[in-house]
């Protein structure tokens, strides 16, 4: 029995401390600030080299999941203009050691109206210099968005 409790406290994920989760959200405000603020290069800083978007096209029936590179959506966060403000509240991280998972709540703002909201699920990995995002899985709504600006 006294081996049996030794293996699963073994097998227990090391208990994050709040730090590690605190320096894990910065990485994903990092990103929402670059995207307020048209900095591309900003948000490319916390991105894996592969890294990518996946999420779920509600358009067809069917949903289809949806693959997508980062690039591309770089570029538009470049040629925006600050008119995307995608705010994130209620947010939380798990780590383990070098690995993070994030849930973001959001709604994202066009010009100063709300376009859609839905949630962020960030997955990273911390290379020893920082946190690298590796993907990023999103939902997307347009009805009963919540106004955190409001």
């Amino acid at each position: 029995m006294v081996a049996l409790a030794v293996a699963a406290l073994a097998l227990t994920p090391g208990r994050a401390s709040a730090q590690d989760e605190a320096s894990a959200l910065a990485a994903v405000e990092q990103i929402f600030e670059g995207m307020r603020t048209a900095d591309a290069e900003m948000v490319r800083a916390v991105f894996a080299a592969d890294a990518r978007f996946a999420m779920i096209d509600g358009q067809t029936a069917p949903p289809v999941v949806r693959v997508q590179s980062v690039d591309g959506w770089l570029s538009a966060i470049a040629g925006s203009e600050g008119r995307w403000d995608e705010q994130v509240y209620d947010m939380s991280a798990r780590v383990d050691g070098s690995m993070a998972s994030a849930w973001v709540p959001y709604t994202f703002y066009l010009d100063g109206e709300i376009s859609h909201c839905g949630i962020n699920s960030i997955e990273m990995l911390h290379d020893g210099t920082g946190w690298k995002v590796t993907q990023i899985s999103d939902t997307r709504r347009r009805e009963g968005c919540p106004d955190p600006l409001g």
